[in-house]
C-alpha cells in the first residue's frame, strides 16, 4: 500500500533530492574539521617554563643513588641493594644489618648500619657498611647515606672499607 504524497507534482525535481545529502555532507565535513583541530600539537616555544610544578613530578634522576655501586651489580640487583639500605638505615629501625639477594644473578649481600643518624644540611644521614658479592667476586664498602625529604635514601659515598665490621666479617666467613 502506497501512502499519498503531499507534493505538488508525482516526482520529486532533482534539486530536491539532493538537498538533504548535501546538507548531509556539509555537517559530516565540519566534524571531522572540528575533530581534527583538536589534534594539532603545538610546540613550546622559547621562553615557555617548561619547570614542573606542584601536581607533575619530575622525573628522578637516572641512578642517583645507585651509580655510587659497583658497576658488577645489574639493574635488579641495584634495586635490591637500595631497598635493603632503605630498612636497614631507617632511623626508627632497630639497627640491625638487612641481607639482599637475587636469585636471577646470584649476587647477594648485605648492609649494616654504623652508628646513629645524625642531620647534615636539613638531611637525616647513616654510615653504613656494605658487602656485595657478584659472580665478579666479593667486595666489602663502607659509606655514608641521607634521607631526603621524600624519604629516599640517596647515597653520598662508598669505598672500599678499611676494616671489615664484625658483622661482615662473620657474613664473609659464614657462606650463605
Amino acid at each position: 500500500m502506497r501512502l499519498p504524497s503531499f507534493q505538488h507534482s508525482d516526482s520529486p525535481s532533482r534539486g530536491q533530492q539532493d538537498f538533504p545529502l548535501a546538507r548531509r555532507l556539509i555537517a559530516c565535513a565540519l566534524l571531522c574539521q572540528s575533530l581534527a583541530a583538536c589534534a594539532v600539537a603545538t610546540p613550546l616555544g622559547e621562553g615557555i617554563d617548561a619547570q614542573p610544578t606542584g601536581s607533575i613530578l619530575a622525573p628522578p634522576p637516572q641512578g642517583a643513588a645507585a651509580s655510587h655501586l659497583p658497576a658488577t651489580l645489574d639493574e635488579e640487583d641495584r634495586r635490591r641493594v637500595l631497598g635493603a639500605l632503605a630498612i636497614a638505615l631507617d632511623p626508627q629501625g632497630n639497627g640491625a644489618s638487612v641481607r639482599w639477594d637475587n636469585p636471577v644473578s646470584k649476587a647477594h649481600g648485605q648492609i649494616a648500619p654504623i652508628g646513629l643518624a645524625y642531620p647534615s644540611k636539613d638531611l637525616i644521614c647513616r654510615k653504613f657498611s656494605a658487602r656485595f658479592d657478584s659472580p665478579a667476586g666479593a667486595r666489602l664498602e663502607e659509606g655514608s647515606a641521607c634521607r631526603d625529604k621524600s624519604a629516599e635514601w640517596k647515597i653520598a659515598e662508598l669505598k672500599p672499607a678499611k676494616a671489615a665490621p664484625a658483622l661482615l666479617r662473620e657474613a664473609v666467613l659464614s657462606p650463605k
